[in-house]
Protein backbone atom coordinates (compact mmCIF):
# COMPACT_ATOMS: atom_id res chain seq x y z
CA UNK A 1 0.00 0.00 0.00
CA UNK A 2 2.75 2.48 0.92
CA UNK A 3 4.72 1.53 -2.18
CA UNK A 4 1.68 2.24 -4.33
CA UNK A 5 1.27 5.61 -2.67
CA UNK A 6 4.93 6.45 -3.29
CA UNK A 7 4.67 5.40 -6.94
CA UNK A 8 1.72 7.71 -7.47
CA UNK A 9 2.91 10.69 -5.38
CA UNK A 10 6.70 10.06 -5.46
CA UNK A 11 8.82 9.08 -2.48
CA UNK A 12 9.63 12.06 -0.27
CA UNK A 13 9.65 13.14 3.36
CA UNK A 14 6.25 12.62 4.95
CA UNK A 15 5.91 16.29 5.93
CA UNK A 16 6.45 17.31 2.28
CA UNK A 17 3.22 15.69 1.10
CA UNK A 18 0.37 18.12 0.50
CA UNK A 19 -3.36 17.98 -0.12
CA UNK A 20 -2.59 18.10 -3.83
CA UNK A 21 -0.74 14.80 -3.42
CA UNK A 22 -3.75 13.30 -1.66
CA UNK A 23 -6.03 14.44 -4.48
CA UNK A 24 -3.62 12.99 -7.04
CA UNK A 25 -3.66 9.65 -5.22
CA UNK A 26 -7.45 9.61 -5.23
CA UNK A 27 -7.61 10.42 -8.94
CA UNK A 28 -5.09 7.73 -9.92
CA UNK A 29 -6.23 5.06 -7.46
CA UNK A 30 -9.82 5.12 -8.69
CA UNK A 31 -8.54 4.24 -12.20
CA UNK A 32 -6.57 1.20 -11.06
CA UNK A 33 -7.73 -2.32 -11.95
CA UNK A 34 -8.84 -4.91 -9.36
CA UNK A 35 -6.03 -6.76 -7.55
CA UNK A 36 -3.59 -3.92 -8.20
CA UNK A 37 -1.42 -4.68 -5.18
CA UNK A 38 -1.18 -8.32 -6.16
CA UNK A 39 -0.27 -7.43 -9.75
CA UNK A 40 2.46 -5.02 -8.62
CA UNK A 41 3.84 -7.62 -6.24
CA UNK A 42 4.30 -10.05 -9.14
CA UNK A 43 5.32 -7.39 -11.69
CA UNK A 44 7.03 -4.52 -9.81
CA UNK A 45 8.50 -3.18 -13.06
CA UNK A 46 5.05 -2.44 -14.54
CA UNK A 47 4.36 1.27 -15.03
CA UNK A 48 1.26 2.92 -13.66
CA UNK A 49 0.06 3.82 -17.16
CA UNK A 50 0.29 0.18 -18.23
CA UNK A 51 -1.44 -0.88 -15.04
CA UNK A 52 -4.31 1.60 -15.49
CA UNK A 53 -4.76 0.45 -19.07
CA UNK A 54 -5.01 -3.19 -17.98
CA UNK A 55 -8.63 -4.25 -18.50
CA UNK A 56 -11.89 -2.34 -18.33
CA UNK A 57 -12.79 -2.83 -14.65
CA UNK A 58 -11.52 -0.65 -11.81
CA UNK A 59 -11.16 -1.19 -8.08
CA UNK A 60 -14.34 -1.02 -6.04
CA UNK A 61 -15.21 1.85 -3.73
CA UNK A 62 -14.67 -0.53 -0.82
CA UNK A 63 -11.12 -1.29 -1.97
CA UNK A 64 -10.39 2.41 -2.46
CA UNK A 65 -11.71 3.19 1.02
CA UNK A 66 -9.46 0.47 2.44
CA UNK A 67 -6.48 2.18 0.76
CA UNK A 68 -7.49 5.47 2.39
CA UNK A 69 -7.97 3.77 5.75
CA UNK A 70 -4.42 2.40 5.67
CA UNK A 71 -2.90 5.72 4.58
CA UNK A 72 -4.92 7.56 7.19
CA UNK A 73 -3.42 5.32 9.87
CA UNK A 74 0.10 6.17 8.70
CA UNK A 75 -0.47 9.93 8.61
CA UNK A 76 -2.31 9.94 11.94
CA UNK A 77 0.67 8.26 13.55
CA UNK A 78 3.09 10.66 11.83
CA UNK A 79 1.14 13.67 13.09
CA UNK A 80 0.96 12.25 16.61
CA UNK A 81 4.73 11.74 16.65
CA UNK A 82 5.43 15.21 15.26
CA UNK A 83 6.69 14.11 11.83
CA UNK A 84 3.82 15.76 9.93
CA UNK A 85 1.48 18.67 10.53
CA UNK A 86 -1.38 17.65 8.25
CA UNK A 87 -3.70 14.66 8.26
CA UNK A 88 -4.12 14.49 4.50
CA UNK A 89 -6.51 11.55 4.29
CA UNK A 90 -8.96 12.40 7.08
CA UNK A 91 -11.86 13.09 4.71
CA UNK A 92 -10.83 11.23 1.56
CA UNK A 93 -13.16 8.24 1.84
CA UNK A 94 -16.04 7.99 -0.60
CA UNK A 95 -19.38 7.82 1.15
CA UNK A 96 -21.96 5.79 -0.75
CA UNK A 97 -25.66 6.23 -0.16
CA UNK A 98 -27.08 2.71 -0.19
CA UNK A 99 -30.59 1.64 0.73
CA UNK A 100 -30.55 -0.38 3.92
CA UNK A 101 -32.41 -3.19 2.13
CA UNK A 102 -29.64 -3.56 -0.47
CA UNK A 103 -26.87 -4.63 1.90
CA UNK A 104 -28.04 -8.22 2.00
CA UNK A 105 -29.87 -9.91 -0.81
CA UNK A 106 -32.85 -12.23 -0.39
CA UNK A 107 -33.25 -15.77 -1.66
CA UNK A 108 -35.96 -16.28 -4.25
CA UNK A 109 -38.65 -18.93 -3.77
CA UNK A 110 -36.87 -21.15 -6.30
CA UNK A 111 -33.63 -20.81 -4.36
CA UNK A 112 -35.32 -21.74 -1.09
CA UNK A 113 -36.83 -24.79 -2.80
CA UNK A 114 -33.39 -25.73 -4.13
CA UNK A 115 -32.03 -25.36 -0.60
CA UNK A 116 -34.72 -27.71 0.73
CA UNK A 117 -34.24 -30.26 -2.04
CA UNK A 118 -30.47 -30.29 -1.61
CA UNK A 119 -30.68 -30.92 2.14
CA UNK A 120 -33.46 -33.51 2.13
CA UNK A 121 -30.92 -36.35 2.17
CA UNK A 122 -29.66 -35.30 5.62
CA UNK A 123 -32.96 -35.80 7.45
CA UNK A 124 -32.26 -39.22 8.94
CA UNK A 125 -28.51 -38.88 9.35
CA UNK A 126 -26.11 -37.71 12.04
CA UNK A 127 -25.84 -34.43 10.14
CA UNK A 128 -29.59 -33.74 10.33
CA UNK A 129 -28.93 -30.12 11.33
CA UNK A 130 -28.35 -29.56 7.61
CA UNK A 131 -31.94 -30.62 7.05
CA UNK A 132 -33.56 -28.68 9.87
CA UNK A 133 -31.68 -25.37 9.97
CA UNK A 134 -32.70 -24.09 6.49
CA UNK A 135 -36.32 -25.09 7.12
CA UNK A 136 -36.38 -23.55 10.58
CA UNK A 137 -34.81 -20.37 9.22
CA UNK A 138 -37.50 -20.02 6.57
CA UNK A 139 -40.51 -21.02 8.67
CA UNK A 140 -39.51 -18.91 11.71
CA UNK A 141 -37.37 -16.05 10.36
CA UNK A 142 -34.93 -16.66 13.23
CA UNK A 143 -31.22 -15.88 13.21
CA UNK A 144 -28.74 -18.74 12.88
CA UNK A 145 -27.42 -18.62 16.44
CA UNK A 146 -30.94 -18.24 17.83
CA UNK A 147 -31.75 -21.63 16.29
CA UNK A 148 -28.45 -23.32 17.14
CA UNK A 149 -28.69 -22.45 20.84
CA UNK A 150 -32.20 -23.83 21.34
CA UNK A 151 -32.88 -26.18 24.23
CA UNK A 152 -35.65 -28.73 24.22
CA UNK A 153 -37.70 -26.77 26.74
CA UNK A 154 -37.57 -23.72 24.46
CA UNK A 155 -40.12 -25.53 22.29
CA UNK A 156 -43.42 -25.83 24.11
CA UNK A 157 -47.13 -25.12 23.94
CA UNK A 158 -48.37 -21.66 24.90
CA UNK A 159 -52.13 -21.00 24.80
CA UNK A 160 -52.48 -24.37 23.01
CA UNK A 161 -50.14 -23.22 20.24
CA UNK A 162 -46.82 -25.01 19.66
CA UNK A 163 -44.14 -22.32 19.94
CA UNK A 164 -40.41 -21.71 19.87
CA UNK A 165 -39.33 -19.39 22.68
CA UNK A 166 -36.28 -17.49 21.48
CA UNK A 167 -34.60 -16.24 24.63
CA UNK A 168 -31.38 -16.00 26.62
CA UNK A 169 -32.55 -18.11 29.53
CA UNK A 170 -29.20 -19.82 30.08
CA UNK A 171 -25.62 -18.61 30.36
CA UNK A 172 -24.72 -20.01 26.91
CA UNK A 173 -27.69 -18.35 25.19
CA UNK A 174 -27.61 -14.79 23.98
CA UNK A 175 -29.74 -12.39 21.97
CA UNK A 176 -28.72 -9.61 19.61
CA UNK A 177 -30.99 -7.10 21.39
CA UNK A 178 -33.46 -7.23 24.29
CA UNK A 179 -36.29 -6.97 21.74
CA UNK A 180 -35.08 -10.19 20.14
CA UNK A 181 -36.71 -12.28 22.86
CA UNK A 182 -39.95 -13.53 21.40
CA UNK A 183 -42.29 -16.46 20.97
CA UNK A 184 -42.67 -17.73 17.40
CA UNK A 185 -45.50 -20.18 16.62
CA UNK A 186 -44.36 -23.41 14.98
CA UNK A 187 -45.43 -23.42 11.33
CA UNK A 188 -47.78 -26.26 10.34
CA UNK A 189 -45.24 -27.36 7.72
CA UNK A 190 -42.65 -27.93 10.43
CA UNK A 191 -45.20 -29.99 12.36
CA UNK A 192 -45.94 -31.96 9.20
CA UNK A 193 -42.23 -32.61 8.67
CA UNK A 194 -41.94 -33.97 12.22
CA UNK A 195 -40.07 -31.16 13.93
CA UNK A 196 -41.90 -31.57 17.25
CA UNK A 197 -41.12 -35.30 17.24
CA UNK A 198 -37.52 -34.47 16.42
CA UNK A 199 -37.32 -32.12 19.40
CA UNK A 200 -38.75 -34.79 21.72
CA UNK A 201 -36.13 -37.27 20.52
CA UNK A 202 -33.25 -35.00 21.52
CA UNK A 203 -31.52 -34.62 24.86
CA UNK A 204 -31.19 -31.29 26.63
CA UNK A 205 -30.20 -29.33 23.51
CA UNK A 206 -31.87 -29.60 20.12
CA UNK A 207 -28.59 -29.38 18.20
CA UNK A 208 -26.01 -30.94 20.54
CA UNK A 209 -23.43 -31.31 17.77
CA UNK A 210 -22.50 -27.62 17.92
CA UNK A 211 -19.77 -26.37 20.26
CA UNK A 212 -20.09 -23.06 22.07
CA UNK A 213 -17.64 -20.16 21.80
CA UNK A 214 -17.75 -16.72 23.39
CA UNK A 215 -17.37 -14.99 20.03
CA UNK A 216 -19.83 -16.90 17.84
CA UNK A 217 -22.09 -18.70 20.27
CA UNK A 218 -23.10 -21.97 18.62
CA UNK A 219 -23.17 -20.71 15.02
CA UNK A 220 -19.54 -21.04 13.86
CA UNK A 221 -19.74 -24.58 12.46
CA UNK A 222 -23.13 -24.27 10.69
CA UNK A 223 -22.14 -20.88 9.30
CA UNK A 224 -19.03 -22.35 7.67
CA UNK A 225 -21.09 -25.27 6.37
CA UNK A 226 -23.68 -22.98 4.78
CA UNK A 227 -20.96 -20.88 3.15
CA UNK A 228 -19.67 -23.98 1.33
CA UNK A 229 -23.14 -25.40 0.74
CA UNK A 230 -24.53 -22.36 -1.07
CA UNK A 231 -21.60 -22.43 -3.49
CA UNK A 232 -21.93 -26.17 -4.07
CA UNK A 233 -25.55 -25.86 -5.16
CA UNK A 234 -25.09 -22.61 -7.09
CA UNK A 235 -26.60 -20.11 -4.66
CA UNK A 236 -23.90 -17.55 -5.41
CA UNK A 237 -24.23 -13.81 -5.04
CA UNK A 238 -25.79 -12.15 -8.08
CA UNK A 239 -24.04 -8.81 -7.55
CA UNK A 240 -26.99 -7.02 -5.96
CA UNK A 241 -26.01 -7.84 -2.42
CA UNK A 242 -24.50 -10.34 -0.04
CA UNK A 243 -26.17 -13.75 0.27
CA UNK A 244 -25.62 -15.86 3.35
CA UNK A 245 -27.70 -17.76 5.90
CA UNK A 246 -29.06 -14.47 7.25
CA UNK A 247 -30.52 -13.81 3.79
CA UNK A 248 -33.22 -16.39 4.58
CA UNK A 249 -34.38 -14.09 7.37
CA UNK A 250 -34.48 -11.20 4.88
CA UNK A 251 -36.47 -13.43 2.52
CA UNK A 252 -39.05 -14.01 5.25
CA UNK A 253 -39.34 -10.29 5.98
CA UNK A 254 -39.70 -9.51 2.28
CA UNK A 255 -42.32 -12.21 1.67
CA UNK A 256 -44.48 -11.02 4.55
CA UNK A 257 -44.06 -7.40 3.48
CA UNK A 258 -45.14 -8.22 -0.09
CA UNK A 259 -48.22 -9.99 1.31
CA UNK A 260 -49.29 -6.83 3.10
CA UNK A 261 -48.41 -7.82 6.66
CA UNK A 262 -47.97 -4.82 8.95
CA UNK A 263 -44.49 -3.81 10.11
CA UNK A 264 -45.48 -4.41 13.73
CA UNK A 265 -46.50 -8.01 13.07
CA UNK A 266 -43.35 -8.69 11.05
CA UNK A 267 -41.38 -7.21 13.95
CA UNK A 268 -43.18 -9.55 16.31
CA UNK A 269 -42.00 -12.53 14.24
CA UNK A 270 -38.43 -11.31 13.71
CA UNK A 271 -37.87 -9.72 17.11
CA UNK A 272 -37.62 -6.12 15.92
CA UNK A 273 -38.79 -3.07 17.84
CA UNK A 274 -41.32 -1.21 15.71
CA UNK A 275 -43.77 1.63 16.15
CA UNK A 276 -43.77 4.50 18.61
CA UNK A 277 -43.81 4.77 22.38
CA UNK A 278 -47.35 3.41 22.69
CA UNK A 279 -46.36 0.12 21.08
CA UNK A 280 -42.86 -0.29 22.48
CA UNK A 281 -43.31 0.94 26.06
CA UNK A 282 -46.92 0.12 26.86
CA UNK A 283 -47.84 -2.60 24.39
CA UNK A 284 -47.22 -6.23 25.33
CA UNK A 285 -45.69 -8.89 23.08
CA UNK A 286 -48.02 -10.45 20.56
CA UNK A 287 -49.76 -13.60 21.74
CA UNK A 288 -48.98 -16.80 19.81
CA UNK A 289 -52.54 -17.03 18.50
CA UNK A 290 -52.11 -13.58 16.92
CA UNK A 291 -48.82 -14.46 15.21
CA UNK A 292 -49.88 -17.95 14.12
CA UNK A 293 -51.83 -16.78 11.02
CA UNK A 294 -48.87 -14.57 10.07
CA UNK A 295 -46.42 -17.48 10.25
CA UNK A 296 -48.77 -19.60 8.14
CA UNK A 297 -48.51 -17.02 5.35
CA UNK A 298 -44.97 -18.26 4.68
CA UNK A 299 -45.48 -20.71 1.85
CA UNK A 300 -43.03 -22.23 -0.57
CA UNK A 301 -44.67 -23.78 -3.59
CA UNK A 302 -42.55 -26.74 -4.62
CA UNK A 303 -42.71 -28.21 -8.08
CA UNK A 304 -43.90 -31.81 -8.33
CA UNK A 305 -40.35 -32.75 -9.33
CA UNK A 306 -38.94 -31.08 -6.22
CA UNK A 307 -41.45 -32.84 -3.98
CA UNK A 308 -40.63 -36.18 -5.58
CA UNK A 309 -36.90 -35.58 -5.10
CA UNK A 310 -37.39 -34.97 -1.40
CA UNK A 311 -39.51 -38.09 -1.01
CA UNK A 312 -36.95 -40.22 -2.86
CA UNK A 313 -34.13 -38.91 -0.68
CA UNK A 314 -36.10 -39.67 2.48
CA UNK A 315 -36.88 -43.17 1.30
CA UNK A 316 -33.24 -43.83 0.47
CA UNK A 317 -32.12 -42.56 3.86
CA UNK A 318 -34.57 -44.76 5.73
CA UNK A 319 -34.15 -47.82 3.54
CA UNK A 320 -37.73 -47.65 2.27
CA UNK A 321 -38.58 -47.95 -1.43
Amino acid sequence: MIRLFCRICRDKRIDYYTHEDAKMFREKALKLPPFTLRILQKHPEMSLSDLIGKGDATISVTTYNNYIKNLSTVFTHAKREGFATNHLFAYMKIRRKIKASSYRDVFSSDEVVLMFESTAKYRYTKRDFKYWLPRLAYYTGARLNELCQLYRDDVRYIHDVACIHIRAGRSDQRLKTPAAERVVPVHSKLVELGFLDYVESQGERIFPMFKHSEKHGYSATPSRWFGRFKIDIGLVDDGSGKKDFHSVRHSVANELKQKGVSENLIGGILGHTTGGMTNTRYGKDYKPEVLKPVIEMLTIEQTPQGTDMIQVDIERATGRS
